[in-house]
């Protein structure tokens, strides 16, 4: 409908987000992550701008929950997984991000960039 787009809004996601990340062998990193709506609701595209690697995503979002699965689109080494995160009111999305192949799961905190 005409609802102004809020963060609870389904399309209240979309923009550009600060992430604080730590991989699967315990490295930090921080980079750049852009959420785009897509014509169908819940569904979103997400794009990780990292050090050294651009991954890209389809990212499903189910209430306070997004499920995404991602894979390198340019990197040195081509890898790929899924990433669980919770939305949190404040607008935070925050979860674990794994790599196909590892048994270990790394976090990531995305912040809203204003």
């Amino acid at each position: 409908g005409d609802l102004a787009v809020g963060r609870d809004e389904p399309n209240g996601l979309a923009g550009t987000y600060t992430i604080n990340g730590l991989d699967p062998t315990g490295q930090e990193y921080s980079g750049t992550v852009v959420i785009t709506k897509t014509n169908v609701p819940d569904i979103f595209d997400m794009q990780w701008i990292v050090t050294g690697s651009i991954s890209g995503g389809v990212a499903t979002r189910n209430g306070s929950t997004l499920e995404v699965r991602w894979d390198t689109i340019a990197s040195a080494i081509g890898t790929s997984g899924t990433a669980s995160y919770q939305i949190e009111p404040d607008g935070r999305i925050v979860g674990t991000r794994t790599v196909d192949g590892s048994e270990v799961s790394g976090s990531e905190e995305l912040f809203p960039e204003p």
